[in-house]
């Protein structure tokens, strides 16, 4: 029993890969043990990435823990996290990374319609509230006096609606105002957890009926 030792073990979420690589443990989990032990557990072989596997895979946690039992069969294995992972396969060259990114032009058209589609839905908004009528009255109400035109309160307001919209996604150009995540990048976070866990469910189903038909 002298000959036993702790691993401690938490799988990684998300993992990226390339076609036929050999995928090790240390790849695919955090792991602690005896620091004698530590890099030779980190090199265990678990799978091999194959042109079957597609576009990702599913490696469950079993699967590294039956693999670290077989060449480790004295050790003790705590599991922690997750119970799947994603291993995302990056099929990109560089030519097809050039064909993908996207034009300046794509990226200017896209940034005049969003900025288009904004305008008219903030125009409609103060169209909806009659936001004119209430300038108006505010102007009336402090100056003492009626103007058609109150523009001492529009354009302060209208910077102020756009200082108001940077501040609320926490961007300016490539620079964030402070570390807290923008509501973009928190929405971003949501997708692609949604997106990983439907791939996760569509990969588990496929190996079921794999398993059934065999």
């Amino acid at each position: 029993m002298s000959g036993r030792f702790e691993i401690f073990l938490r799988v990684k979420r998300v993992v990226k890969a390339k076609p036929n690589q050999k995928l090790l443990v240390g790849d695919l989990a955090e792991v602690i043990t005896a620091e004698n032990k530590q890099q030779q557990l980190e090199n265990v072989y678990v799978k091999e990435v194959t042109k079957e596997s597609g576009q990702s895979m599913i490696i469950t946690a079993l699967e590294i823990i039956r693999v670290i039992k077989g060449q480790f069969p004295e050790a003790t294995i705590e599991h922690l996290g997750e119970a799947d992972i994603i291993v995302d396969i990056a099929t990109d060259s560089k030519n097809k990374k050039n064909q993908d990114k996207p034009s300046r032009l794509y990226i200017l058209a896209v940034s005049v319609v969003l900025f288009l589609g904004s305008g008219m839905a903030i125009m409609n908004f103060h169209a909806d509230v009659n936001m004119v009528a209430v300038h108006q009255q505010l102007y009336q109400l402090v100056m003492g006096r009626f103007e058609e035109n109150p523009l001492l309160l529009q354009i302060p307001y209208s910077i102020g609606i756009a200082c108001g919209m940077i501040v609320f996604f926490n961007y300016i150009y490539k620079y964030k105002l402070d570390d807290d995540p923008s509501p973009l990048e928190m929405e971003m976070y949501l997708y692609e957890n949604k997106v990983n866990q439907f791939s996760l469910n569509q990969k588990t189903k496929e190996a079921k009926k794999k398993g059934g038909d065999n």
